[in-house]
């Protein structure tokens, strides 16, 4: 089961849901970088699921930096790529820290604001991950703070990457999963993506009404082998 430990991002001190396989030493990490929903349901059981596979897991909460009351509507107006970044770096060192990860290989994914906050994860720190995988992440070509767009810093990314998009979804839409496409393949970064018709936003999500059982579990099983082949 996740669980929900205590975590100092600089000087804030702020939460995050972790679990570690039941067996085994050495092995991969994952950080897990939330969807609109936060630390819900449907992240405790990626933690979870990933553990279940022989990954140790960690998803940091993000919304440490919204003030009391503010709703999740308004949240773009407080959360920066930079801070994102922090965030993802500390659960990075947090799973580097535990005895039985090998924290050479470490990988990073996110479901829809999460999918676009791990090419920011992969993009500002290029020697932490062996790959990546990015959920209907959207607004790529948006800057949230202070640093060039996802889009911008692609470039920076120096590891493999899996893509999984709804062919009904309006954001990212098929125009910017192709445009992010062909900015993967124009820097030579090794990529595949996954495309799913009668899909939207979300699709993998079983908490939301765009859930879509067939792609949900089709992209979980294409990433979890995507994991295996770069991290075990």
């Amino acid at each position: 089961m996740a669980e929900t430990i205590d975590l100092a991002i600089g000087g804030v001190q702020t939460t995050a849901l972790t679990a570690l396989p039941a067996i085994g030493d050495s092995v991969p990490g994952v950080v897990i970088t939330f969807h609109r929903g936060g630390l819900d349901e449907f992240t405790a059981w990626l933690v979870d699921d990933l553990a279940a596979n022989g990954y140790a897991a960690i998803a940091p909460n993000h919304y440490h930096v919204l003030p009391e009351g503010v709703s999740l509507d308004d949240r773009r107006d407080y959360l920066t790529d930079e801070q994102m970044a922090l965030d993802i770096e500390t659960s990075a060192d947090w799973l580097a820290s535990q005895s039985r990860v090998d924290a050479d290989r470490l990988g990073l994914i996110g479901h829809c604001m999460g999918g676009r906050t791990t090419l920011v994860g992969l993009a500002s720190f290029p020697e932490r991950w062996r790959c990546g995988c990015d959920w209907y992440g959207g607004r790529l070509f948006n800057t949230m703070g202070n640093v060039p767009s996802p889009a911008d810093r692609i470039g920076d990314i120096a590891c493999p990457v899996a893509g999984f998009f709804g062919n009904d979804d309006t954001d990212p839409s098929p125009d910017d999963v192709d445009r992010l496409d062909a900015l993967l393949t124009g820097h030579g970064i090794q990529h595949e993506f996954h495309r799913y018709d009668n899909a939207g936003h979300a699709f993998m999500n079983f908490t939301s009404e765009n859930h879509r059982e067939t792609p949900a579990q089709d992209s979980w099983t294409k990433a979890l082998d995507f994991l295996e082949r770069h991290l075990k």
